[in-house]
């Protein structure tokens, strides 16, 4: 997996090659209170990509169905 992948799958989110793994910080930062984060970092790109994952069903979950 590339940068460029986890990009183009999470979009919204720089990503930077730290010393021993990978941190992904939102472009547009989170309050506090919205049970969000505006950082996720993981070991390896495919560790990152997966917490991105889990971060984006949890922003889905947070956010309200138009329509209803």
């Amino acid at each position: 997996m590339t940068v460029q992948q986890v990009l183009s799958r999470f979009p919204g989110w720089q990503i930077i090659d730290m010393s021993g793994g990978w941190v992904a910080m939102r472009a547009n930062f989170v309050p506090k209170n919205s049970g969000l984060s505006n950082v996720r970092c993981g070991e390896t790109l495919e560790e990152l990509a997966g917490n991105l994952h889990t971060e984006s069903r949890l922003q889905k979950s947070r956010t309200p169905a138009v329509g209803r």
